[in-house]
């Protein structure tokens, strides 16, 4: 069995060390274990550990020093941030950008299109230059947010660019977001032909790489500072937290790899979990909003894992899931807790009292985040139900197709989802296939009429 290579750490985590990953040694809890929210348990007491009495270690991936974690998981009103933040890994862009076969690599080639020099400036090297002052003014709350109400978008789009001002890793997303969306729309233009590539066109894949080096430098200005929570931080925490949740929910759903759906639940599955210890990070700011300008951003996408569905769309699998005899009760119950949330999204499609469709947008972004770890790990076990439940995802994911965020990712993944399951499993993913593909199911139907001109 192929065994992921690591730099071996004598006095690291037993989880760590069953896993094959290589431990920082934080404790009581290291930044794997953090991350998912799972127990950690030394071999040795601390007083043995060769890195017990520095106090530092370097956080994954950010070539940054950064001081040990102060608590195990979540942190406190009065505490510091309790980890670090692990770099993502983004190759699968270079390829979705690249040469077009999964296997480019965009991000060093200096020629254009017609072989001409171009030299990339840097956008994340700390000089301020015009780069920085193009992504700064394409800047909207929208580009994050894309079902908020226009009037909260212009009021906190404001708010979230003075938050910047004195937070630095805060205004390193704000850039390498804006440098996400520049990406995704010269792509489109490259693809449409409207676009002849100059000496001065900046290229899809040029945006693309700026954005990876400006979230990267964030997530090490962001380790680095180690702020501590309270009433002055806790905007630039939550709000830092809340748009690189985002920025890598976009990256992951992205990803292209021929067929291959284990390569792609890879990196869902370790998008989600990064994520997940991003909120736990900064879990001690979101009690100090009250008093914050962000409170009325922040406060209105809360609540939405206690919204109870109505439409019957995931009948049907709810009853196969129930049926299972490859599920626990436990497996069953996580299985129909993630599809009780894909539910509230459909219904939001279905209601006249849905406004811009906010809970499905919602949902997209943050299913990843809300549902329990256990259907996370269930992916990474291959559960066949689990992946079945992940076939409506990709349903809701075509559904909101005319965004830019999104785009096809719900018809790929679908697509590899039915490779990958086979024709036993047609029952399970029979709603999904009539939302995506109704002609090749034979059922013409689209659950939201209007994006059909989209397809």
């Amino acid at each position: 069995m192929y065994r992921r290579s690591h730099k071996k750490s004598r006095n690291g985590c037993a989880e760590c060390k069953r896993r094959h990953m290589k431990c920082d040694e934080t404790r009581p809890r290291c930044v794997n274990c953090t991350m998912v929210d799972r127990s950690c348990v030394f071999p040795y007491p601390a007083g043995l550990s060769s890195c017990g009495a520095s106090g530092l270690s370097p956080g994954p991936s950010s070539g940054v020093t950064t001081p040990k974690a102060d608590t195990a998981s979540g942190g406190s009103p009065a505490g510091r941030s309790p980890a670090v933040i692990p770099t993502p890994d983004l190759a699968h862009l270079v390829g979705h950008l690249g040469n077009g076969n999964g296997n480019g690599n965009n991000y060093d080639n200096d020629n254009d299109s017609a072989g001409r020099h171009r030299p990339i400036t840097t956008a994340a090297d700390g000089t301020v230059n015009m780069l920085h002052m193009k992504l700064l003014v394409h800047f909207s709350l929208e580009l994050v947010v894309p079902e908020l109400d226009e009037g909260m978008c212009a009021r906190n789009t404001e708010l979230t660019l003075k938050t910047g001002v004195d937070a630095p890793f805060v205004m390193h997303e704000v850039l390498a977001f804006s440098a996400r969306h520049m990406a995704a729309l010269a792509e489109a233009r490259e693809d449409d032909g409207t676009v002849a590539a100059t000496t001065t066109t900046t290229t899809a894949a040029e945006y693309l790489h700026h954005a990876a080096q400006l979230q990267t430098r964030a997530i090490a200005l962001f380790n680095a500072q180690r702020m501590r929570i309270d009433g002055s931080t806790c905007d630039a925490l939550v709000l830092f937290s809340s748009m690189l949740g985002r920025h890598l929910c976009i990256d992951a759903l992205a990803f292209r790899r021929g067929t291959d759906l284990g390569a792609y639940l890879d990196c869902y599955v370790g998008f989600a979990r990064v994520r997940r210890g991003v909120r736990t990070i900064v879990a001690g700011a979101w009690p100090l909003l009250r008093s914050s300008e962000l409170a009325s951003l922040m406060s209105w996408g809360l609540g939405l894992s206690r919204l109870r569905s109505f439409g019957a769309e995931c009948e049907g699998i709810r009853a196969l899931v129930a049926a299972s005899p490859g599920l626990s009760p436990g497996g069953r119950e996580t299985c129909g807790e993630a599809l009780e949330l894909l539910q509230v999204g459909i219904d939001d499609l279905n209601t006249k009292l849905s406004v811009g469709r906010k809970h499905l947008i919602q949902i997209v972004f943050s299913w990843s985040l809300v549902v329990a770890e256990e259907y996370t790990q269930m992916l990474v076990d291959r559960s066949p139900e689990a992946i079945a439940v992940l076939a409506h995802y990709a349903a809701l994911l075509h559904l909101c197709r005319d965004l830019w965020q999104v785009g096809d990712a719900g018809a790929y993944l679908l697509g590899i989802i039915c490779r990958y399951l086979g024709a036993d499993w047609d029952a399970w993913l029979a709603w999904p296939r009539s939302v995506v593909f109704p002609e090749a199911s034979g059922c013409l139907m689209s659950i939201d009429p209007a994006l059909d001109s989209n397809a």
